[in-house]
């Protein structure tokens, strides 16, 4: 073989080149790469070990205050037991009905669910009828978990919404 049948071609190029025979083959090559090309590639698509902390001081990073330690949770809502105490201990007395609903909201939070969709998880109902049932189940249970424990949030014309999740922590025993 000679030197100019070894020798790379051009990304696109089209050349013709003489066979042993006499015959002329004409080659089109879209992308030819020298073993030199491979060994730089290699070098660069190698994966480099990432420090596991920056070595960079910055006096702006050093001037924020340190983030605050999570809160212990507000309430405690004991599945097995079907009981919800609050922080100090103290139990909330809920129906059956109230506990399911709050522990369907603590399961599923951050997330706006219609009162449909709250009548046919909780009261099981496959309709929906026009009925004032879920708020008037929401209302009694923030009476009876006090104003500080803020947890539920009505989203108006729609449904409600468990907002701090942070702040109930769920005992499945």
């Amino acid at each position: 073989m000679t030197s100019e049948a070894a020798r790379p071609l051009a990304a696109n190029s089209f050349e013709t080149r003489p066979l042993q025979d006499g015959a002329v083959v004409e080659v089109t090559a879209r992308f030819i790469v020298t073993r030199q090309d491979l060994a730089a590639l290699e070098q660069v698509l190698t994966p480099q070990p990432v420090p596991y902390q920056s070595t960079v001081e910055s006096p702006r990073l050093r001037s924020l205050p340190a983030p605050p330690e999570p809160a212990e949770p507000q309430l405690q809502v004991l599945v097995a037991s079907r009981r919800v105490l609050r922080a100090d201990g103290t139990p909330v007395e809920l129906t059956r009905l109230e506990f399911d609903l709050l522990l369907f909201l603590c399961d599923n939070p951050g997330r706006v669910h219609r009162r449909s969709a709250l009548l046919n998880a909780v009261w099981e109902f496959n309709s929906t009828p026009s009925t004032r049932t879920v708020d008037v189940h929401i209302r009694r249970i923030r009476s009876k978990l006090g104003a500080d424990l803020n947890l539920i949030t009505t989203v108006r014309g729609v449904g409600y919404r468990m907002d701090r999740p942070a702040d109930v922590h769920i005992v499945r025993d």
